[in-house]
């Protein structure tokens, strides 16, 4: 299948072209709206740069979309109306409108779609999900998790295009490091979030002023489950960290999803109602042919990949689809909602 890359920052050309073209796609070529950017980027490849992302469009029959979070829409709509299928960066939009439109034109124009959350690819965490939904640890009682990183810990830095409520959405953290660990929630558990109360910040002035926010907490419930959760981009201290803690009827299980390092760098845990958590061995078979010793994002992404490719074959909706995006961003909009104006907040 013919693939066009949209986007030519470091993301698309560490993970999504790689990981697209170790897939077995056809890569057409790359359009960016910084042209040099697009030469740059398909020179490394040997692949065309397309001028115009109308070109792009006529030269391939599905996109992946790897820009920021306000051109989501835009490229996903005009791709989708031009009968392509989707392969969309996460989170799905900036707003639960935007994001819904997306979903809706998807299914409009009959066409393929996936959203690229990295851990729906991860070695442990598809692990952690069979090990839950097999009932090993009960009825899921209560869930811990965080996602810490530190990328905005200095506040000397610049401030990129993600601290801006117009590019990168209302919720900062809530929303860029949130659809992570949201989804992964909702992978893992089968349950779904049905209401939040959070509170966030704004921890830096600075000279190019951030407008949206750099850490939140949040508490949750899961129909009779309950969760409480962290989000910061201003963590300092240690690497950046994606864990999930589920504590159940009959045991725990506590998941790191590889994140930097190798495809390998995760760490699952399982504990026994009472007892101990110890190292469990992820399922070799969801390997799927890929080297555990590749790179993280790229490990995750030609998974990713496969699964999407395979969709458009078969004409089956691969995971995470278009509507699990749209799942996240519905938390993530009720998040930043009751951060703005305090209370619980029910999930639509």
């Amino acid at each position: 299948m013919r693939m066009g890359i949209v986007g030519a920052g470091w993301w698309a050309g560490y993970a999504h072209l790689p990981a697209f073209q170790a897939a077995g796609a056809q890569v057409s070529g790359v359009y960016s709206r910084t042209p040099a950017h697009a030469r740059e980027l398909a020179a490394r490849f040997g692949l065309r740069a397309y001028p115009s992302y109308q070109e792009l469009l006529q030269d391939c029959e599905a996109v992946a979309i790897s820009t920021t979070d306000d051109t989501h829409a835009p490229l996903g709509l005009q791709a989708l109306a031009a009968g392509k299928h989707l392969f969309m960066e996460k989170p799905l939009a900036r707003t639960l409108a935007e994001a819904e439109a997306i979903v809706q034109a998807a299914q409009q124009h009959r066409r393929i779609g996936l959203t690229a959350l990295t851990s729906r690819g991860d070695l442990a965490a598809e692990t952690a999900q069979q090990i839950v939904r097999s009932g090993e640890i009960g009825e899921v009682l209560y869930l811990r998790g965080h996602f810490h990183g530190g990328f905005m810990g200095d506040p000397e830095g610049p401030t990129p295009w993600r601290a801006k409520a117009e590019t990168g959405g209302a919720g900062g953290a809530l929303a860029d490091l949130g659809a992570h660990l949201f989804d992964l929630v909702r992978m893992v558990t089968g349950l779904e979030f049905t209401q939040v109360m959070a509170q966030a910040h704004i921890h830096f002035r600075r000279a190019d002023p951030v407008t949206n926010f750099d850490e939140g907490a949040l508490l949750a419930r899961l129909g009779e489950a309950s969760g409480a959760f962290s989000l910061s981009r201003v963590h300092v201290g240690q690497d950046q960290q994606l864990k999930l803690e589920i504590q159940g009827s009959k045991g725990a299980l506590l998941l790191s999803p590889a994140l930097w390092g190798q495809g390998k760098s995760y760490r699952l845990l399982l504990a026994r109602r009472p007892g101990q958590f110890l190292e469990v061995a992820p399922d070799p078979s969801l390997l799927r042919g890929r080297n555990p010793e590749s790179p993280w994002g790229y490990f995750q992404f030609v998974e990713l990949a496969r699964r999407f490719l395979q969709g458009v074959r078969t004409g089956q909706q691969p995971e995470p689809s278009l509507e699990d995006g749209l799942a996240a961003q519905k938390v993530i909009e009720a998040v930043v909602q009751s951060a703005q104006n305090g209370g619980w907040v029910a999930i639509r």
